[in-house]
């Protein structure tokens, strides 16, 4: 199949193995990569009790596993499009933090319901976050 556009190859009918090779271009250099490796780094296990949102954190889920209150807050900077999912993995209650960024939902609530609650972090334009899921008091 060589010299075909990517529009012109056919679609993967079947689920994928996770070892399947893909070209990722890296330091300037085409490397191969299975889908497997270009998943690890997609949750992020966080077990302090305060994080400050990056934009490394895009797109990436964060496992949050203290026993105690978690604050996850906004930071300046985060462009139209960032996205976050927070998992409440311990006892521990979540709450976001607008960190002076705008942080609005639709409940006005911020923080997790419980233990497995998921929430998330959508920013629709820069520096203004929406928060939604499983918000409680």
């Amino acid at each position: 199949m060589a010299d075909l556009k990517i529009s012109q190859l056919p679609a993967v009918t079947t689920p994928l193995a996770l070892t399947e090779e893909l070209p990722a271009v890296q330091s300037s250099t085409t490397k191969k990569v299975t889908v497997q490796q270009m998943l690890t780094g997609v949750i992020v296990t966080e077990s302090t009790t305060t994080r400050t949102l990056s934009a490394t954190d895009n797109g990436k889920v964060i496992y949050c596993t203290n026993g105690s209150a978690t604050t996850i807050n906004c930071a300046a900077g985060l462009g139209a499009g960032f996205n976050v999912t927070i998992i409440q993995g311990g006892a521990g209650k979540v709450t976001v933090a607008a960190n002076g960024q705008t942080l609005v939902s639709y409940s006005s609530l911020f923080s997790t319901m419980g233990q497995y609650a998921v929430i998330s972090l959508i920013c629709p334009v820069a520096n203004t976050f929406v928060a939604a899921g499983n918000l409680g008091v």
